[in-house]
């Protein structure tokens, strides 16, 4: 009976064994399969399918670097537009000091008058000729553009 059991043990440690073998060749094949599946799904997403059609790798590049781009640009004109903004206030600002320079009145007038209507007023030497006399007072003389060196005509009572 004891070489039963050893018969039996032996058998059964000879079973493990090749089950044991059977399972390491079956997990290398599946390893190797499967290195094999994940490197043609690379293959086939780095290299493009036909020479006219792009890899989806570089579609994806391409997309991300359009859509970059576009927010960069997004970015850039805003900017530039903030910065414009800040110059045309600048220049607002330098033509109203210009402008009212030496008359409280005109400054005071300036302050009062709406945004857009202070700004074409402001912009148009005519008119602020015109406001600047008659906010000191003068005799409404509006300063001409002519530059050849006559002296404008002035109105005497």
């Amino acid at each position: 009976m004891l070489w039963l059991i050893l018969l039996l043990a032996g058998c059964q440690a000879l079973v493990f064994t090749c089950l044991a073998v059977a399972g390491h060749f079956w997990y290398v094949h599946q390893k190797r399969a499967l290195e094999q599946e994940l490197t043609e799904v690379l293959r086939s997403f780095v290299s493009a399918p036909n020479p006219e059609t792009p890899s989806p790798l570089a579609v994806l590049v391409d997309n991300v670097a359009t859509l970059l781009a576009a927010r960069l640009v997004q970015q850039v004109k805003t900017m530039l537009s903030g910065v414009e903004s800040g110059a045309s206030k600048g220049e607002q600002l330098a033509l109203i000091e210009g402008a009212t320079q030496g008359n409280p009145w005109l400054a005071l007038i300036s302050g009062m008058l709406p945004k857009r209507i202070r700004t074409k007023l402001l912009a148009n030497p005519q008119m602020i000729g015109a406001l600047s006399k008659i906010g000191s007072g003068g005799n409404g003389v509006v300063p001409s553009a002519d530059t050849s060196g006559a002296s404008p005509r002035k109105h005497h009572d």
